[in-house]
């Protein structure tokens, strides 16, 4: 058999399982052995259903949005775009002391360089 028909096979098998799994408590008979159906039992009260179907996702999607928001908050030394730069400056990729390569600087060398590696 082919890989395309296995997989629809075994797709296929699977669901078929799962519906007769899930139903088989749907035909299962009471204690009495009344086959019209077990008592449903005491139904939910206005305010757990409230609490159930409404508080309870607004509480996971405050969390979830908490968890999201909560870092970039308490984030410092951000740039905002209408503000001067507040964070100190840093020094990447460049000589061990910074302040002695500069002040060793030469005005008008310029070093050159870039993509084409002509140093």
């Amino acid at each position: 058999m082919s890989r395309a028909v296995t997989r629809a096979a075994n797709a296929g098998l699977t669901g078929l399982v799962t519906v007769l799994l899930t139903a088989g408590p749907a035909f299962a008979d009471d204690r009495l052995g009344n086959s019209e159906g077990a008592d449903p039992g005491k139904g939910l009260s206005t305010g757990a259903s409230l609490l159930l179907y409404v508080a309870l996702p607004l509480v996971v999607v405050a969390l979830i949005a908490a968890a999201v928001w909560l870092p970039g908050a308490v984030r410092a030394n951000r740039y905002r775009p209408n503000k001067a730069w507040l964070a100190s400056p840093v020094w990447f990729a460049g000589p061990p002391d910074p302040v002695a390569a500069v002040q060793s600087a030469v005005p008008g060398d310029v070093v050159r360089g870039g993509a084409s590696g002509s140093w």
